[in-house]
C-alpha cells in the first residue's frame, strides 16, 4: 500500500518569535508549533512538564466521595477488594491502589482480575458471587473497569456489597448506580483533562486516600513518597493504553520514567532485566510500548493477570525475579500464537480476494486464541489501513478485539451496528465485542458496510505527517538533544518526523537482522552523512546502491555504543528519484 507524505505548514516569523522567546533551536520550535503550542510560556511549560502541573485530585468527579468511603473502611478494618482489567492499565492501577491501601494501614486489601478467556472482560456477575462469599459486605472498587457494568451494579446492591467504580473507557447511555462513580468525564464534572487512562484515575484516588491520611491537604512523607514512587507504574499503564500523551499524560509519563529509570521498585527491576533495559541511558515511552508493557500484558493474555500484580508490589527480590522469568517465557509463547494468528488471518484475507474495496477487516476463527487476537488487530491495521477486528469463537460466545485507523472512532461504528451483540466496550482506538457465533456473519456484513461509508478517502490512505523538510547539514548532536526533550513520544506528540529530499546513498546498504527484513545503510547530503537504519523496509530497497539519489523521511535520533554518542537517523519511507514521483502534499525547506 502507498503512503502520501504530508509536510506541516509552517511561518518563517512565528518559528522565529517561538524560537527567541523559548530560547530553543528553529527546528524544535517548528515542531511544538505542529502540536499546537505557539506561545514561550506554553512551550517552556510542555518542556519542564512539572509535576506541580497534575491536577488536584479533589476535582477528579467523584474522587472524594470515594476516597471517604475507602478510608472509612479501612479505619473501620472492613474487606475491601480492588477489581481490575487484565491488561497493563488494569494491572498497573491494581497494583497503585492496592500498596497505597497497606500503606495506609489496610489489614483485609485484597485484588481480582478475572480470567480473559474463562472471564472475559469487565465486572462479571460470578465473581461479585464469590467475592460476597469470601468478603461480606466489601467494598469493591474497581480499576479501569466497571462504567458499562449496569447490571453487575445492581447485583452488587443485592448481594450486600459496597461498590465504587473507577474507570476512563467511554461512557453508555446508562450508567451504572454503583455507590460512587469515579471518571474524568462523567456528566456534570469540570475536569480539565478528560483522557486519563485506567491507572492514573486509581492513583488520583489513591492520591485522595493518602491526602486523608495527612492533614486532608498533603499526604504524610511516606505515603507522598509512596505516590511519586507509584507514577512509574501509572507511566507504563499511560504508554501501554495509547492514550494522548500530553497535559497531565505528559507530566506522569515524563517523571514516572525518570523514577523507573533512576529508582526502580523491585518488581520494575526484575521486569527491566528480562527485558534487556537495566542497562539503557534512559527509559523511553518506546522501550516501555515495546519491551516492558507486553510482558505485562502476555500474563492476562495467556495465563492469570494477578501473578503479575504479585510481581509488581513485592519487596521480595528472589520472588520477583520468578515472576519475571515465567511473564518472559508467556510473552514469548505469546509472540508465537501471535505470528501463527497474523500468517492465517492473512492467508483468509488473500483467499477472499485481498482488501479490494473493504471498508473492514472482520475475521473469525475458533482455534484463535481470544487473548491474542488484539494485538494481531493492531499488526492487521498497520499492514493493511483498515478497522479491523478479530473474532474468536468459543464454546459460550464470541469474543472480539477491534483496532482502528487514526481519525476513525471504531467505538462508535461498533455503537451503529450493536443490534445483536451480547455486549461491547472501548473507545475510539480500540474497543471490544461479545456476540453468539450464529450473528458473525450478520455483524461482520453491518460493520465493513458502516465502514465503507464513514470512511472518507483521506482516512483510507496512510499518511506520514512529516513536521519539515530539512538539510541533512541542519542535524548535528545539540539539536538533536534539543528534539529529545519533546519527549515522552506518543499518541498526540509523535516523535518528530523529517525529510531530505535530494540525498544519496552512500556505499552499498546491506540487510540486516535475524531474518533481513531491516535494511542498514549511510545517506548523505553534501558534506553531511549519516548512519540509518530502515526498520522492515529490505524489500523496498531492492533499488537502493552506491550513490543513488532518493528522498527519505525519518526520525533523527542518538545512537549509543560503548559511551560514543553520534545522531542515526531511522529511516520511515524513502523514494528513488526518477522511479516514483515524491509522494508529498506539500512541502517547503525550513533553512
Amino acid at each position: 500500500m502507498s503512503t502520501r507524505w504530508r509536510v506541516q505548514p509552517f511561518d518563517r516569523d512565528q518559528i522565529a518569535a517561538l524560537s527567541r522567546g523559548a530560547g530553543i533551536p528553529p527546528l524544535v520550535a517548528q515542531v511544538l508549533i505542529n502540536r499546537g503550542v505557539r506561545d514561550p510560556e506554553r512551550a517552556r511549560a510542555f518542556l519542564e512538564s512539572r509535576l506541580n502541573g497534575l491536577n488536584d485530585p479533589e476535582s477528579l468527579p467523584g474522587a472524594v466521595a470515594a476516597a471517604d468511603r475507602v478510608v472509612k473502611a479501612v479505619r473501620e478494618d472492613r474487606s475491601i477488594v480492588i477489581y481490575g482489567d487484565y491488561d497493563v492499565d488494569g494491572v498497573c492501577g491494581v497494583s497503585v491502589l492496592w500498596a497505597a491501601l497497606k500503606l495506609a494501614g489496610s489489614k483485609r486489601v485484597d485484588y481480582y482480575i478475572p480470567h480473559r478467556v474463562q472471564e472475559g472482560y469487565g465486572v462479571n456477575a460470578e465473581a461479585l458471587r464469590r467475592i460476597a462469599a469470601d468478603h461480606p459486605g466489601a467494598l469493591v472498587v474497581t480499576v479501569d473497569c466497571g462504567i458499562s457494568a449496569v447490571a453487575e451494579a445492581h447485583l452488587a446492591r443485592e448481594l450486600g456489597l459496597e461498590l465504587i467504580i473507577t474507570d476512563h473507557h467511554t461512557i453508555g447511555a446508562e450508567l451504572p448506580s454503583a455507590d460512587v462513580l469515579v471518571h474524568p468525564r462523567l456528566p456534570g464534572g469540570s475536569y480539565p483533562f478528560g483522557d486519563l487512562c485506567g491507572a492514573a484515575v486509581a492513583f488520583k484516588l489513591a492520591w485522595q486516600i493518602c491526602k486523608s491520611f495527612g492533614d486532608g491537604k498533603k499526604a504524610s512523607p511516606h505515603l507522598r513518597d509512596y505516590l511519586v514512587r507509584s507514577l512509574g507504574l501509572v507511566a507504563m499503564a499511560t504508554v501501554a493504553d495509547v492514550v494522548p500523551l500530553k497535559d497531565e499524560n505528559r507530566i506522569l509519563v515524563r517523571h514516572g520514567l525518570a523514577g523507573v529509570m533512576g529508582s526502580p521498585t523491585t518488581g520494575m527491576r526484575a521486569l527491566m532485566r528480562v527485558a534487556n533495559c537495566l542497562n539503557r541511558s534512559k527509559l523511553t515511552a518506546g522501550t516501555v510500548g515495546f519491551s516492558l508493557a507486553p510482558r505485562i500484558n502476555a500474563a492476562g493474555r495467556l495465563e492469570r493477570a494477578m501473578r503479575a500484580v504479585e510481581m509488581l508490589t513485592t519487596d521480595d527480590d528472589a520472588l520477583a525475579d520468578l515472576i519475571a522469568d515465567e511473564l518472559n517465557a508467556v510473552n514469548q509463547r505469546r509472540q508465537e500464537v501471535e505470528r501463527e494468528i497474523v500468517q492465517q488471518a492473512q492467508e483468509q484475507i488473500r483467499s477472499e480476494g485481498g482488501l479490494k474495496e473493504r471498508g473492514a477487516i472482520v475475521l473469525g476463527r475458533k482455534e484463535w486464541h481470544p487473548g491474542v487476537i488484539g494485538i494481531v488487530a493492531s499488526r492487521l491495521v498497520e499492514i493493511y489501513h483498515r478497522p479491523t477486528i478479530l473474532v474468536a469463537f468459543g464454546e459460550e460466545f464470541a469474543q472480539g478485539s477491534a483496532r482502528s485507523v487514526p481519525g476513525f472512532n471504531i467505538y462508535e461504528a461498533i455503537q451503529d451496528c450493536a443490534e445483536g451483540l451480547i455486549g461491547f466496550g472501548g473507545h475510539s482506538a480500540a474497543a471490544g465485542v461479545r456476540m453468539a457465533e450464529a450473528h458473525f456473519p450478520t455483524f461482520a456484513e453491518r460493520f465493513d458496510s458502516r465502514c465503507r461509508t464513514l470512511l472518507t478517502p483521506e482516512l483510507r490512505e496512510r499518511v506520514l505527517t512529516i513536521d519539515a523538510e530539512v538539510p541533512l547539514s541542519m542535524i548535528n548532536l545539540n539539536v538533536v538533544q534539543e528534539l529529545e526533550r519533546l519527549e515522552p513520544h506518543g499518541m498526540g506528540n509523535p516523535r518528530p518526523l523529517f525529510l531530505a529530499s535530494q540525498a544519496r546513498i552512500v556505499g552499498e546498504p546491506r540487510a540486516v537482522g535475524e531474518t533481513k527484513k531491516h535494511l542498514q545503510f549511510k545517506i548523505g547530503q553534501g558534506a553531511s552523512v549519516f548512519k540509518a537504519i530502515a526498520w522492515n523496509l529490505a524489500d523496498k530497497g531492492k533499488d537502493l546502491a552506491h550513490d543513488v539519489e532518493c528522498s527519505v523521511v525519518f526520525h533523527p535520533c542518538v545512537d549509543e555504543w560503548n559511551g560514543y554518542r553520534r545522531v542515526q537517523l531511522e529511516i520511515k519511507d524513502f523514494v528513488v528519484s526518477g522511479l516514483a514521483p515524491l509522494p508529498v502534499e506539500a512541502a517547503a525547506a525550513l533553512v
